[in-house]
């Protein structure tokens, strides 16, 4: 079978991405690193899935920035004490978030008859929800609670949740299903019946993943002066941080990379469970 190739969206969603890339690099959403890998991810996914891919990435990145900002000086202070990495995202961030989609992108284009489209929904669907879960939770006023054992743990604990947060998930789910639905029909792909409940059940499904990851295997370290935990090796105090638990490569971005794995595959036992 011989591949065909739409140079034009391939070099316009350069272009794009470029440009999208660029502003977001200037208001300070992505370190330089962050802009390349977007430039990489966005050209894949809108070159070679086709724009229905590239707008639905297009949806989680500018909900995902936009939320970064709520609260952000509450949020910079919460990051130091606890996040690995700030908001401005790098190139492993956005591999992590995105790097599935622009590889089923690539599989959808040389294998056509692949079920692609369905896991690329439940990617989007899970890093959405798990964004928006951080960005809206990490200003709840409540206790989390672990979602191991349900008790109590202080804000910040890795697989603690909140009901705002919950909330969070799943509206941002829920919002990429209803894009993939609009774009399935703007570009004449059909609307099937499973693509709404495939983002909602697998981007769930993915951000309870995460939190089950964050709770039980992920490398978290301990701040001996603060007596909290952390995901950085020098806590924002000043302080060296020593491991605590887990697995030492299993860092955020490995997590979120499975999680967003995960979602994918749930996005498509329910695509085949309908048919």
């Amino acid at each position: 079978m011989r591949l065909m190739l739409n140079v034009d969206r391939l070099l316009l969603s350069f272009v794009l991405s470029i440009l999208a890339g660029g502003l977001s690099y200037w208001r300070g959403s992505l370190t330089r690193s962050g802009w390349a890998g977007a430039v990489a991810v966005g050209t894949i996914t809108a070159g070679f899935g086709g724009w229905e891919w590239g707008l639905l990435a297009v949806v989680f990145f500018v909900t995902s920035s936009g939320l970064s900002r709520l609260g952000r000086l509450r949020k910079a202070t919460f990051a130091a004490d606890h996040w690995e990495k700030s908001d401005r995202r790098d190139w492993g961030q956005v591999l992590a978030n995105g790097g599935l989609v622009a590889g089923l992108a690539l599989l959808s284009w040389a294998q056509p008859s692949a079920e692609s489209w369905a896991p690329a929904i439940g990617v989007l669907a899970t890093v959405t929800g798990d964004t928006w879960a951080t960005e809206i939770g990490a200003l709840s006023r409540a206790t989390p609670w672990l979602i191991t054992t349900a008790r109590r743990v202080p804000a910040g604990t890795s697989g603690g949740v909140t009901l705002l947060g919950s909330a969070a998930a799943l509206a941002g789910a829920a919002l990429i299903g209803c894009c993939a639905v609009l774009f399935g029909a703007w570009f004449d792909q059909g609307v099937a019946l499973w693509i709404l409940p495939a983002a909602i059940v697998g981007g769930v499904a993915g951000v309870a993943f995460d939190s089950l990851l964050g709770a039980t295997v992920q490398a978290m370290r301990w701040c001996p002066r603060c007596q909290t935990e952390t995901e950085r090796r020098r806590h924002g105090c000043g302080a060296a941080t020593t491991p605590l638990r887990g697995w030492s490569r299993l860092t955020n971005d490995v997590v979120n990379l499975l999680a967003s794995a995960a979602g994918g595959l749930v996005a498509l036992a329910v695509q085949l469970t309908s048919r």
